[in-house]
């Protein structure tokens, strides 16, 4: 296996910790009443994903396998999107730069591994 497809790999799986972070982060500031109770819902989430995220990228890319990648596809890029549309209506612009950047990087690690698998393959 090539040295890029190893990094891509540890990129996502990085990215599932990155995600449940961020849910233990929003699910501790609901708990003590320190962001709007508007957020409740993003806590959960943000721990679900990260968890499914995680465990997909660390089990299912062992060996590249396109359920994995797909599973990827659909959890990172549609909310990590979702987050950039919400902090820029909110002008929250260091989270969209660092959103941009994760996004850029998750697709090109995605991106890498299809690629891996496609070779792999013939």
């Amino acid at each position: 296996m090539i040295l890029s497809s190893i990094a891509a790999k540890w990129v996502l799986v990085a990215v599932g910790v990155i995600f449940l972070i961020s849910g233990l982060i929003v699910t501790s500031l609901n708990f003590l009443k320190v962001i709007p109770s508007s957020y409740n819902w993003q806590g959960p989430t943000f721990l679900i994903l990260g968890f499914v995220g995680f465990a997909t990228a660390y089990f299912g890319l062992r060996v590249v396998r396109p359920w994995a990648l797909i599973v990827l596809s659909l959890l990172y890029i549609p909310w990590t999107i979702i987050g950039l549309i919400g902090d820029t209506q909110q002008g929250f612009w260091t989270l969209v730069i660092g959103e941009t950047v994760g996004l850029v990087i998750v697709s090109f690690a995605l991106i890498t591994l299809w690629k891996h698998a496609l070779t792999e393959k013939k």
